[in-house]
């Protein structure tokens, strides 16, 4: 055969649909050897009445027919290589059906659902310290909703934007099923805070159906990223065993009224940036405002975490990244991560 009329390694593989990894296995294994191989530069070079032969491999491969089946088929008559794939698709059946009980008991285990009984009161107060935390971005579904955890550290209720996580602590009793995480949709949590006080919630969490008392809806079909691991870096959880690194201790209502003064900003440029705070902690205070070793960090967001505390004393602490942890010296368990803002990438 005419050289110009061979395919190059690279040609072969595009008309075959075989990857060029493949056809140095299949030369080497007998299956499917090159027309010419180069007796110089060892190149290979295949004819084109090989490409059918090439797609007729790369079909049985795709369904991952062992290589020596796929030999037995090009080599073997009709009849034989008929049994052969015969026995090979038996072989899938058999598989999937296995695969398909062993998924179906993995549904069942996963359909199990964690119900739990709150304090109306309890629940309400720590879904609006966590509300100001959801995303409004709509390509992070996870994070459209509020996590709600359970294990045998309790319940709690986690938000976060990625610039911000707030997470807060519910006592409950009457827990039955595994541990669970499961996110509640905002538009769910927005509608049970619409809702009537009462005295006591029954919570129930499964993967298709979550009811807070007598509203219910359906779960975010996501996963929720890792909280814990950055809660860790940060000092952890309140009542864990993990010690919180010393920080600055400060009334919330004086704090807020500090962050919303109009005096109080950055200037970038020589522009006033009113959405910015400056923020450093002193051994012992918080000082507001341009100061050497300041950390820029969004005003409303700073603002919406102060206000979920309301009256209490807050513990500032400064960690991984100049982020600040907020949480309350007394009271619920409750924490708010906020992550700083570069003053240079804020600017107008």
């Amino acid at each position: 055969m005419h050289p110009a009329t061979m395919l190059t390694v690279g040609a072969f593989s595009r008309a075959s649909g075989l990857p060029v990894s493949a056809l140095r296995y299949y030369d080497a294994a007998g299956l499917l050897r090159p027309a010419r191989v180069d007796p110089a530069t060892g190149y290979r070079w295949y004819a084109p009445d090989q490409v059918e032969r090439g797609r007729l491999v790369a079909r049985m491969r795709q369904t991952g027919m062992p290589v020596a089946d796929i030999c037995r088929v090009i080599t073997s008559d009709a009849v034989t290589a008929r049994r052969v794939v015969d026995a090979h698709q038996r072989r899938l059946e058999a598989e999937l059906a296995t695969a398909s009980a062993h998924l179906a008991d993995v549904r069942a285990l996963l359909a199990a659902t964690t119900s739990l009984t709150v304090d109306d009161a309890a629940l309400r107060a720590a879904l609006r310290a966590v509300r100001h935390a959801v995303s409004e971005d709509a390509g992070w579904p996870a994070l459209r909703g509020v996590l709600f955890d359970v294990d045998d550290a309790g319940l709690r209720l986690v938000a976060t934007d990625r610039h911000r996580m707030a997470v807060a602590g519910v006592p409950m009793t009457g827990v039955s099923g595994p541990a669970a995480r499961v996110i509640v949709p905002v538009s769910v949590v927005d509608a049970f805070l619409a809702r009537a006080g009462t005295a006591r919630v029954d919570v129930s969490l499964a993967a298709h159906r979550i009811t807070l008392g007598d509203l219910d809806g359906t779960p975010v079909d996501a996963l929720y990223p890792d909280y814990q691991a950055l809660l860790a870096a940060h000092g952890s959880w309140p009542g864990s065993s993990r010690r919180v690194p010393a920080g600055v201790t400060v009334p919330a209502p004086d704090l807020l009224e500090r962050v919303l003064r109009s005096d109080v900003g950055s200037e970038a440029d020589g522009r006033r940036r009113d959405d910015l705070v400056l923020i450093s902690l002193d051994p012992a205070e918080v000082r507001v405002g341009d100061a050497p070793g300041t950390v820029a960090f969004d005003r409303a967001f700073l603002a919406d975490a102060v206000r979920s505390f309301g009256d209490a004393d807050l513990l500032l602490t400064v960690g991984e990244r100049d982020a600040m942890r907020l949480a309350a010296v007394h009271g619920p368990d409750a924490v708010v991560l906020l992550m700083p803002v570069r003053r240079d990438a804020a600017a107008a």
